[in-house]
Protein backbone atom coordinates (compact mmCIF):
# COMPACT_ATOMS: atom_id res chain seq x y z
CA UNK A 1 0.00 0.00 0.00
CA UNK A 2 1.05 3.59 -0.55
CA UNK A 3 1.82 5.21 2.85
CA UNK A 4 -0.30 8.14 4.01
CA UNK A 5 2.79 10.33 4.37
CA UNK A 6 5.61 10.24 1.83
CA UNK A 7 8.76 12.13 2.87
CA UNK A 8 9.82 15.34 1.17
CA UNK A 9 12.80 14.93 -1.15
CA UNK A 10 15.87 17.16 -0.75
CA UNK A 11 18.09 17.94 -3.74
CA UNK A 12 21.73 16.85 -3.87
CA UNK A 13 23.02 20.34 -3.06
CA UNK A 14 20.95 20.45 0.10
CA UNK A 15 22.32 17.09 1.31
CA UNK A 16 25.92 18.13 0.61
CA UNK A 17 25.53 21.50 2.31
CA UNK A 18 23.85 19.94 5.34
CA UNK A 19 26.60 17.32 5.65
CA UNK A 20 29.46 19.82 5.48
CA UNK A 21 27.63 22.13 7.88
CA UNK A 22 27.33 19.33 10.43
CA UNK A 23 31.10 18.73 10.59
CA UNK A 24 31.41 22.13 12.25
CA UNK A 25 29.92 20.45 15.31
CA UNK A 26 33.12 18.44 15.82
CA UNK A 27 34.89 19.92 18.80
CA UNK A 28 38.58 20.79 18.70
CA UNK A 29 39.60 18.95 21.89
CA UNK A 30 43.11 19.06 23.33
CA UNK A 31 45.40 16.08 22.74
CA UNK A 32 49.16 16.10 23.38
CA UNK A 33 49.97 14.31 20.14
CA UNK A 34 48.95 16.54 17.19
CA UNK A 35 48.82 13.65 14.67
CA UNK A 36 46.53 11.67 16.98
CA UNK A 37 44.38 14.76 17.48
CA UNK A 38 44.07 15.36 13.72
CA UNK A 39 43.22 11.70 13.16
CA UNK A 40 40.49 11.85 15.80
CA UNK A 41 38.95 15.05 14.42
CA UNK A 42 39.12 13.82 10.79
CA UNK A 43 37.46 10.51 11.69
CA UNK A 44 34.68 12.28 13.60
CA UNK A 45 34.04 14.58 10.65
CA UNK A 46 33.82 11.67 8.21
CA UNK A 47 31.49 9.72 10.50
CA UNK A 48 29.26 12.74 10.98
CA UNK A 49 29.07 13.43 7.23
CA UNK A 50 28.31 9.78 6.59
CA UNK A 51 25.58 9.76 9.23
CA UNK A 52 23.95 12.96 7.96
CA UNK A 53 23.88 11.82 4.33
CA UNK A 54 22.73 8.26 5.07
CA UNK A 55 19.93 9.61 7.23
CA UNK A 56 18.75 12.00 4.49
CA UNK A 57 18.98 9.42 1.71
CA UNK A 58 17.57 6.62 3.86
CA UNK A 59 14.58 8.70 4.83
CA UNK A 60 13.65 9.06 1.16
CA UNK A 61 14.46 5.47 0.21
CA UNK A 62 12.61 3.92 3.15
CA UNK A 63 9.66 6.32 2.88
CA UNK A 64 8.86 5.65 -0.78
CA UNK A 65 6.88 2.48 -1.55
CA UNK A 66 8.64 -0.27 -3.48
CA UNK A 67 6.80 -2.14 -6.22
CA UNK A 68 6.48 -5.22 -4.02
CA UNK A 69 4.66 -3.04 -1.46
CA UNK A 70 1.98 -2.00 -3.96
CA UNK A 71 -1.06 -3.90 -5.14
CA UNK A 72 -1.80 -4.18 -8.83
CA UNK A 73 -4.06 -1.12 -8.95
CA UNK A 74 -1.45 1.09 -7.30
CA UNK A 75 1.30 -0.21 -9.59
CA UNK A 76 -0.83 0.41 -12.65
CA UNK A 77 -1.66 3.97 -11.61
CA UNK A 78 1.98 4.65 -10.74
CA UNK A 79 3.07 3.48 -14.20
CA UNK A 80 0.45 5.75 -15.77
CA UNK A 81 1.43 8.83 -13.78
CA UNK A 82 5.21 8.43 -13.89
CA UNK A 83 7.82 6.35 -15.70
CA UNK A 84 7.77 3.12 -13.69
CA UNK A 85 11.20 1.98 -14.75
CA UNK A 86 12.69 5.35 -13.89
CA UNK A 87 10.99 5.17 -10.49
CA UNK A 88 12.62 1.81 -9.79
CA UNK A 89 15.97 3.02 -11.10
CA UNK A 90 15.88 6.15 -8.95
CA UNK A 91 15.23 4.17 -5.78
CA UNK A 92 18.00 1.73 -6.70
CA UNK A 93 20.37 4.68 -7.20
CA UNK A 94 19.62 5.84 -3.65
CA UNK A 95 20.30 2.37 -2.34
CA UNK A 96 23.60 2.25 -4.26
CA UNK A 97 24.62 5.70 -2.97
CA UNK A 98 24.07 4.64 0.63
CA UNK A 99 26.35 1.64 0.22
CA UNK A 100 29.06 3.64 -1.58
CA UNK A 101 29.11 6.40 1.05
CA UNK A 102 29.40 3.81 3.81
CA UNK A 103 32.18 2.08 1.86
CA UNK A 104 34.11 5.32 1.28
CA UNK A 105 33.77 6.29 4.93
CA UNK A 106 35.01 2.91 6.15
CA UNK A 107 38.02 2.89 3.80
CA UNK A 108 38.92 6.52 4.57
CA UNK A 109 38.80 5.94 8.30
CA UNK A 110 40.99 2.86 7.97
CA UNK A 111 43.48 4.90 5.93
CA UNK A 112 43.51 7.75 8.44
CA UNK A 113 44.13 5.39 11.34
CA UNK A 114 47.23 4.04 9.58
CA UNK A 115 48.38 7.38 8.13
CA UNK A 116 52.01 8.19 9.12
CA UNK A 117 51.84 11.95 8.59
CA UNK A 118 49.66 15.06 8.56
CA UNK A 119 49.84 15.10 4.76
CA UNK A 120 48.55 11.53 4.53
CA UNK A 121 45.69 12.27 6.95
CA UNK A 122 44.68 15.33 4.92
CA UNK A 123 44.87 13.30 1.70
CA UNK A 124 42.50 10.60 2.99
CA UNK A 125 40.09 13.19 4.38
CA UNK A 126 40.06 15.28 1.19
CA UNK A 127 39.61 12.14 -0.90
CA UNK A 128 36.52 11.24 1.13
CA UNK A 129 35.09 14.74 0.76
CA UNK A 130 35.52 14.61 -3.02
CA UNK A 131 34.13 11.12 -3.54
CA UNK A 132 31.29 11.80 -1.10
CA UNK A 133 30.26 14.95 -2.98
CA UNK A 134 30.52 13.18 -6.33
CA UNK A 135 28.18 10.37 -5.26
CA UNK A 136 25.59 12.82 -3.90
CA UNK A 137 25.78 15.01 -7.01
CA UNK A 138 25.16 11.94 -9.16
CA UNK A 139 21.85 11.49 -7.31
CA UNK A 140 20.50 14.85 -8.45
CA UNK A 141 18.49 13.47 -11.39
CA UNK A 142 17.05 10.63 -9.30
CA UNK A 143 16.10 12.96 -6.45
CA UNK A 144 14.43 15.37 -8.88
CA UNK A 145 12.45 12.51 -10.40
CA UNK A 146 11.36 11.21 -6.98
CA UNK A 147 10.27 14.70 -6.00
CA UNK A 148 7.88 14.66 -8.98
CA UNK A 149 6.86 11.06 -8.28
CA UNK A 150 5.93 12.06 -4.73
CA UNK A 151 3.32 14.46 -6.10
CA UNK A 152 1.95 11.70 -8.34
CA UNK A 153 1.80 9.20 -5.47
CA UNK A 154 -0.18 11.67 -3.38
CA UNK A 155 -2.87 11.63 -6.09
CA UNK A 156 -3.35 7.85 -6.05
CA UNK A 157 -6.71 7.37 -4.29
CA UNK A 158 -6.62 5.64 -0.92
CA UNK A 159 -9.09 2.82 -1.51
CA UNK A 160 -9.92 0.29 1.20
CA UNK A 161 -9.50 -3.35 0.26
CA UNK A 162 -11.75 -4.37 3.14
CA UNK A 163 -14.96 -3.04 1.54
CA UNK A 164 -16.63 -3.87 -1.73
CA UNK A 165 -16.16 -1.22 -4.38
CA UNK A 166 -18.67 0.21 -6.86
CA UNK A 167 -17.31 2.17 -9.79
CA UNK A 168 -19.35 4.76 -11.67
CA UNK A 169 -18.11 4.80 -15.28
CA UNK A 170 -19.18 6.20 -18.62
CA UNK A 171 -18.53 8.89 -21.20
CA UNK A 172 -17.72 12.43 -20.06
CA UNK A 173 -20.64 14.57 -18.90
CA UNK A 174 -23.19 11.74 -18.63
CA UNK A 175 -23.79 12.50 -14.94
CA UNK A 176 -21.28 10.32 -13.04
CA UNK A 177 -20.33 13.00 -10.53
CA UNK A 178 -23.98 13.94 -10.05
CA UNK A 179 -24.80 10.31 -9.31
CA UNK A 180 -22.04 9.82 -6.75
CA UNK A 181 -23.19 12.99 -4.99
CA UNK A 182 -26.64 11.37 -4.70
CA UNK A 183 -25.30 8.04 -3.47
CA UNK A 184 -22.57 9.15 -1.06
CA UNK A 185 -21.27 11.90 1.20
CA UNK A 186 -19.11 13.22 -1.64
CA UNK A 187 -19.58 16.62 -3.30
CA UNK A 188 -17.41 16.53 -6.44
CA UNK A 189 -17.08 19.33 -8.96
CA UNK A 190 -19.98 19.21 -11.41
CA UNK A 191 -19.94 21.24 -14.62
CA UNK A 192 -21.36 21.15 -18.12
CA UNK A 193 -18.11 20.42 -19.91
CA UNK A 194 -16.22 17.19 -20.62
CA UNK A 195 -13.57 15.71 -18.31
CA UNK A 196 -14.64 17.70 -15.26
CA UNK A 197 -13.37 14.76 -13.20
CA UNK A 198 -9.57 14.75 -13.51
CA UNK A 199 -8.92 12.06 -10.92
CA UNK A 200 -10.76 9.36 -8.99
CA UNK A 201 -13.24 10.60 -6.38
CA UNK A 202 -13.98 8.20 -3.50
CA UNK A 203 -17.18 8.31 -1.45
CA UNK A 204 -18.88 6.04 1.10
CA UNK A 205 -22.38 4.65 0.66
CA UNK A 206 -24.46 2.78 3.23
CA UNK A 207 -27.00 0.24 2.03
CA UNK A 208 -28.78 -1.72 4.73
CA UNK A 209 -26.16 -2.82 7.23
CA UNK A 210 -23.31 -2.69 4.71
CA UNK A 211 -20.99 0.15 3.72
CA UNK A 212 -19.53 0.34 0.22
CA UNK A 213 -16.93 2.53 -1.40
CA UNK A 214 -18.15 4.29 -4.54
CA UNK A 215 -15.62 5.60 -7.04
CA UNK A 216 -16.37 8.31 -9.57
CA UNK A 217 -13.74 7.76 -12.28
CA UNK A 218 -12.77 10.18 -15.06
CA UNK A 219 -14.84 10.01 -18.23
CA UNK A 220 -13.95 7.39 -20.84
CA UNK A 221 -14.17 7.53 -24.59
CA UNK A 222 -14.66 4.37 -26.62
CA UNK A 223 -11.27 4.40 -28.37
CA UNK A 224 -8.06 2.39 -28.49
CA UNK A 225 -5.57 5.10 -27.50
CA UNK A 226 -6.57 6.49 -24.11
CA UNK A 227 -5.04 9.53 -22.46
CA UNK A 228 -3.58 9.32 -18.95
CA UNK A 229 -6.84 10.39 -17.27
CA UNK A 230 -8.76 7.63 -19.04
CA UNK A 231 -6.06 5.07 -18.25
CA UNK A 232 -6.37 5.81 -14.54
CA UNK A 233 -10.11 5.15 -14.84
CA UNK A 234 -9.45 1.87 -16.66
CA UNK A 235 -6.94 0.80 -14.01
CA UNK A 236 -9.61 1.23 -11.34
CA UNK A 237 -12.24 -0.60 -13.39
CA UNK A 238 -9.84 -3.40 -14.24
CA UNK A 239 -8.35 -4.01 -10.80
CA UNK A 240 -10.62 -3.07 -7.92
CA UNK A 241 -14.26 -2.84 -9.00
CA UNK A 242 -16.75 -5.39 -7.64
CA UNK A 243 -19.50 -3.72 -9.63
CA UNK A 244 -19.29 -1.20 -12.49
CA UNK A 245 -22.29 1.08 -13.00
CA UNK A 246 -21.98 2.15 -16.63
CA UNK A 247 -23.99 5.32 -17.19
CA UNK A 248 -25.62 6.30 -20.46
CA UNK A 249 -27.09 9.62 -21.56
CA UNK A 250 -29.86 8.74 -24.05
CA UNK A 251 -30.54 12.43 -24.63
CA UNK A 252 -27.02 12.73 -26.06
CA UNK A 253 -26.84 16.08 -24.27
CA UNK A 254 -23.36 14.97 -23.17
CA UNK A 255 -22.20 15.42 -26.77
CA UNK A 256 -21.71 11.74 -27.63
CA UNK A 257 -23.88 9.32 -29.63
CA UNK A 258 -25.82 6.77 -27.59
CA UNK A 259 -24.50 3.90 -29.71
CA UNK A 260 -20.93 4.87 -28.88
CA UNK A 261 -21.83 5.03 -25.20
CA UNK A 262 -23.35 1.54 -25.37
CA UNK A 263 -20.21 0.15 -27.00
CA UNK A 264 -18.17 1.46 -24.08
CA UNK A 265 -20.38 -0.48 -21.64
CA UNK A 266 -19.97 -3.59 -23.81
CA UNK A 267 -16.18 -3.20 -23.84
CA UNK A 268 -16.11 -2.98 -20.02
CA UNK A 269 -18.24 -6.11 -19.82
CA UNK A 270 -15.80 -7.85 -22.19
CA UNK A 271 -13.08 -7.29 -19.58
CA UNK A 272 -14.98 -9.75 -17.40
CA UNK A 273 -16.51 -7.04 -15.24
CA UNK A 274 -19.81 -7.18 -13.39
CA UNK A 275 -21.60 -4.34 -15.24
CA UNK A 276 -24.91 -2.64 -14.50
CA UNK A 277 -26.07 -0.33 -17.30
CA UNK A 278 -28.08 2.70 -16.15
CA UNK A 279 -29.68 5.41 -18.28
CA UNK A 280 -29.53 8.88 -16.76
CA UNK A 281 -31.45 12.05 -17.63
CA UNK A 282 -34.85 10.34 -17.79
CA UNK A 283 -36.32 13.82 -17.33
CA UNK A 284 -35.05 14.61 -20.84
CA UNK A 285 -35.20 11.32 -22.75
CA UNK A 286 -36.59 7.82 -22.10
CA UNK A 287 -35.81 4.83 -24.32
CA UNK A 288 -37.69 1.53 -24.59
CA UNK A 289 -34.71 -0.48 -23.33
CA UNK A 290 -34.81 -2.63 -20.19
CA UNK A 291 -32.03 -0.59 -18.57
CA UNK A 292 -32.89 1.16 -15.32
CA UNK A 293 -33.93 4.77 -15.93
CA UNK A 294 -32.83 7.43 -13.46
CA UNK A 295 -32.56 11.20 -13.27
CA UNK A 296 -29.85 12.74 -11.13
CA UNK A 297 -31.58 16.08 -11.66
CA UNK A 298 -34.92 15.01 -10.13
CA UNK A 299 -33.81 12.03 -8.02
CA UNK A 300 -36.04 9.63 -9.95
CA UNK A 301 -34.91 5.99 -9.75
CA UNK A 302 -32.03 6.59 -7.31
CA UNK A 303 -33.49 4.47 -4.49
CA UNK A 304 -34.32 1.67 -6.92
CA UNK A 305 -30.76 1.87 -8.26
CA UNK A 306 -29.37 1.40 -4.74
CA UNK A 307 -31.42 -1.79 -4.31
CA UNK A 308 -30.30 -3.17 -7.67
CA UNK A 309 -26.68 -2.30 -6.92
CA UNK A 310 -26.83 -4.16 -3.60
CA UNK A 311 -28.38 -7.18 -5.30
CA UNK A 312 -25.78 -7.18 -8.09
CA UNK A 313 -22.57 -6.49 -6.20
CA UNK A 314 -22.08 -10.22 -5.66
CA UNK A 315 -19.58 -12.12 -3.58
CA UNK A 316 -15.80 -11.89 -3.87
CA UNK A 317 -13.90 -9.04 -5.39
CA UNK A 318 -13.84 -9.02 -9.19
CA UNK A 319 -10.19 -8.39 -9.99
CA UNK A 320 -10.14 -9.04 -13.73
CA UNK A 321 -6.95 -9.06 -15.76
CA UNK A 322 -4.49 -6.19 -15.50
CA UNK A 323 -4.01 -4.28 -18.75
CA UNK A 324 -1.00 -2.30 -17.49
CA UNK A 325 1.58 -4.97 -16.75
CA UNK A 326 5.24 -3.94 -16.68
CA UNK A 327 6.97 -4.49 -19.99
Amino acid sequence: MIPDKIPTVPDSKEIIERSFKDIKKVQNVYMPNFISKLKSISIQKIKLMESTALRAIGRVYDGFPKFDDLDRFERDVLFIMVNGREYERSLNNLKWARSKIAEFATNSIKGIKKAPSLTAIARFRSSFYGRFSSVIEDLDESLTFLKEAREALKKVPQVSREMKIIIIAGFPNVGKSSLISKLTNLNPEIADYPFTTKSINVGMMKMGTSIYEVLDVPGLLNRKNHNSIERVALAAIDNIGNLVVCMLDPSEECGYRLEDQKRLCDSIRELGKNVLVVENKSDLQVTDSRNLKISCATGEGIEELKKIMEANIGGGQDKGNSVFQRA
